[in-house]
């Protein structure tokens, strides 16, 4: 019994705990605050502010009311941030807290947060060695934006500055990648946001390692085009808090205005672990904050994120789906053509608009955490495409500073290599630095329209002899949005493909730095066939990579419900007066379950399952109490000829649970790993068999008995009790405890079985 009462406490004990969720407390107002900018700001915010038409005494800017921030936290378990631009109270708290908060009188609203930010990186690669292959690819991946411009003018970021958020920064105050920034002092500020310090350089390396992408250098080589720009330091995410990152995302945002941050670099966001894809559409908190420091004069950059090769998500992350946020997308390592790396998210967003708005090379070769300071690695992932385009906007602003935050946002777009072609693989293209530099060269035309007066076809007809891809999207005039892109191989006629295009919609064709548009006149049927003089380049080369062409873009509302077929292997674990049983007495079960997830975190779910406990008793120590249970004397009689005697108890299942998601699901794991926690009914059959040394049945007989506590005599009961379990995809441990009888006093002809049962479980 003092098992069973420790089984209840420990349930007691983390019950309320998982029953306490993270929320933002909305305020009403700020009276009474003061606010001064020229003593809250640096120097260089409130530069920024002039020169991008921003409001320093905006409401926004003030502090909260510390009046309202104190009765908040004396209700709630715990206040783990502030923000002044959204005036609200980030606490943790329980149901109960919450309901009185919300009866404060200057509470607005509270909204539960929906978190885990994850860094946008794909699988890891291992470390390597620089070679001469390996050092011409490094150098690559800059020389892909055309980085040699900004070089051959002394344009390396100098003067501006860069917010870099992430997870960590390990030994970015020793490795050598970083030792021109840190002789410099140009590393001004930092700050933990999970531990509330300064000291930022630990932790998750993915943080080294995007830096290294904006500042870094190896030998005589940089690895981004940054290298002179000065750098705060934020941490604002860890491995095992699902809820808070978003807040300290919010507060780095405001950390960074607060500095005077230009630029943000950000290879954080949420994606398919805390969301649907129907809610990508730049409602997020954090897209709202991106939006907002865009109107405070910062060009905020986000990766895409690594969903790309998910297909139950079609769309990029937050707060890239942000109007105001430059969202980054992934390619790969190829200074020659466009192919998008499996893992990069593309878009649009799910109101249907362009994203992303730019793309970089996803595979990066940048500093690594080591025991020596001079190794570097290949990193895969729009993570440090990215960091890569953050570094080239520093270099652009340097260039010119005279531009506002979105007309940096703009021009970048306008630079890219494929503009003013546009789709949601690749945005725009690569940014290009010879457009800020002044250059770029004029660009001729490379194909023709042609109209066929008698088919009414139309043709794209190459002007260049060498073959290569052309880019081609149709954009409906009407809603403004692309309904079909695609990338073709055009290579003369006769052709192996066409599109059929509404009338009236715009088709462009991007082919070999040219692009021009048609719009599409009469024709049969309200279509017209346009030929493109070639195949489609799905057809050529290495391209599964490609889910186009993207017909008429529609959003998955991913299921809420989740699958499970198991099979469970179990044994009996005896406690108090319970009658002992050997250990080889298995429990084989096997059923299914489906779980409704309310939220990503949260839900409640059903099962059914068939089961058989194999209870094994010892030939000779228990045949009294079997024997009194039996009302026979065979057993104590034939005692020393018992080979076994063993209790088959056959339960048919139902069971309604809750489930907790502690940890979102991966790469590997999709669903991640849950808590479950449930109870259940049971109707029950058994049977009692024993078999003597000489293998015949002295009893031959097999009759329905009075296990107590696990099964009614006769069937005439039913069985319930209590049934939790930790499961990732593929496996894991449950325990199962039955409630019948418990605490009754047994009579002297009951025998108590085990009633707890531990084990593991495979999940289909």
């Amino acid at each position: 019994m003092k098992r069973v009462i420790l089984f209840i406490a420990i349930l007691a004990a983390v019950l309320p705990t998982l029953g306490q969720n993270c929320y933002w407390v909305m305020l009403t107002d700020k009276q009474g605050t003061t606010f001064d900018p020229y003593t809250y700001f640096d120097a260089k915010a409130i530069e920024r502010y002039q020169q991008n038409g921003a409001d320093l005494y905006d409401l926004t800017n003030y502090p909260l009311n510390a009046g309202y921030v104190a009765q908040v936290d004396a209700l709630a378990t715990e206040d783990f941030g502030t923000s002044r631009w959204l005036n609200a109270v980030a606490v943790m708290a329980t149901p109960e807290q919450i309901e009185a908060i919300q009866r404060l009188p200057f509470v607005r609203e509270v909204v539960a947060l929906r978190g885990d930010m994850q860094p946008a990186r794909a699988t890891e690669a291992e470390p390597f060695v620089l070679d001469e292959q390996t050092g011409r690819q490094l150098h690559n991946q800059l020389l892909r934006m055309g980085g040699q411009y900004f070089r051959a003018k002394g344009i390396d970021g100098r003067g501006v500055r860069i917010a870099v958020f992430d997870g960590g920064f390990p030994q970015v105050n020793t490795h050598a990648a970083f030792q021109h920034v840190r002789d410099e002092g140009r590393i001004l500020k930092t700050w933990n946001f999970p531990n509330k310090k300064e000291d930022v350089y630990g932790w998750n390396s993915h943080g080294l390692m995007t830096f290294g992408c904006i500042a870094g250098r190896q030998g005589d080589k940089d690895l981004g085009l940054a290298t002179g720009a000065e750098f705060l330091l934020a941490r604002t995410e860890v491995e095992t808090e699902p809820f808070k990152e978003e807040v300290w995302w919010q507060m780095a945002m405001e950390w960074a205005d607060k500095n005077g941050a230009q630029i943000i670099s950000s290879s954080l966001g949420y994606g398919k672990d805390r969301y649907y894809t129907k809610d990508m559409n730049g409602q997020s908190y954090v897209a709202k904050a991106g939006n907002m420091a865009a109107r405070k004069g910062i060009l905020v950059c986000n990766s895409a994120g690594n969903e790309g090769d998910d297909n139950s998500w079609r769309s990029i992350i937050t707060p890239s789906d942000a109007d105001s946020v430059l969202c980054v997308g992934g390619i790969n390592a190829d200074m020659n053509s466009y192919r998008r790396t499996s893992f990069s998210s593309y878009g649009p967003t799910a109101d249907g608009r362009q994203k992303p708005n730019v793309t970089a090379f996803a595979y990066a070769w940048t500093a690594n955490t080591g025991s020596s300071n001079d190794r570097y690695r290949e990193a895969p992932g729009t993570s440090f495409s990215c960091p890569l385009v953050s570094g080239f906007a520093a270099c652009a602003l340097q260039s010119h500073p005279e531009l506002t935050a979105m007309q940096l946002f703009h021009e970048i777009e306008k630079s890219a290599d494929l503009y003013p072609y546009c789709d949601y693989t690749y945005g725009y293209g690569v940014p290009q630095a010879d457009y800020f530099t002044g250059d770029r060269k004029p660009v001729q035309p490379t194909f023709r329209f042609e109209k066929v007066d008698s088919t009414g076809h139309l043709r794209v007809i190459p002007l260049q002899d060498n073959p290569q891809k052309c880019y081609v999207f149709v954009k409906n005039s009407a809603i403004g949005k692309i309904i079909d892109y695609r990338q073709w191989e055009l290579n003369g006629f006769p052709t192996d493909g066409w599109l059929d295009i509404p009338t009236g919609d715009i088709i462009t064709v991007h082919y070999n730095g040219y692009t021009e548009s048609y719009t599409l006149g009469n024709s049969l049927g309200g279509y017209m066939e346009c030929y493109l003089g070639g195949t489609l380049a799905d057809n050529v080369g290495e391209h599964e990579l490609y889910d186009n062409p993207h017909k008429s873009p529609s959003f998955i509302d991913e299921t809420k419900g989740q699958w499970d077929i198991y099979y469970s292997l179990g044994l009996p674990v005896t406690m108090g007066d319970e009658m002992i049983v050997s250990v080889w007495s298995p429990a084989n079960r096997v059923g299914f379950r489906w779980a409704r997830m309310f939220t990503k975190a949260y839900g409640w779910g059903i099962g059914a399952e068939y089961g058989c406990n194999s209870y094994r008793f010892g030939s000779k120590s228990q045949s009294n109490a079997l024997d009194r249970m039996l009302g026979t004397d065979a057993l104590v009689e034939n005692a020393d000829k018992i080979h076994h005697h063993r209790a088959e108890v056959n339960q048919c299942s139902l069971e309604i649970f809750q489930r907790v998601r502690l940890v979102p699901g991966g790469a590997l794991f999709h669903k991640g790993l849950h808590w479950d926690l449930g109870g259940y009914i049971s109707k029950a059959t058994n049977v009692y068999q024993v078999k003597y040394s000489n293998n015949t049945d002295l009893m031959a007989e097999s009759r329905d008995v009075r296990l107590n506590n696990v099964t009614p005599l006769r069937g005439d009961k039913l069985l319930y009790g209590v049934v939790t379990r930790l499961t990732n995809d593929f496996y894991g441990i449950y325990a199962r405890y039955n409630l019948q009888n418990l605490g009754k006093e047994l009579s002297p002809d009951e025998v108590a079985l085990p009633r707890l049962e531990v084990g593991l479980q495979l999940v289909f």
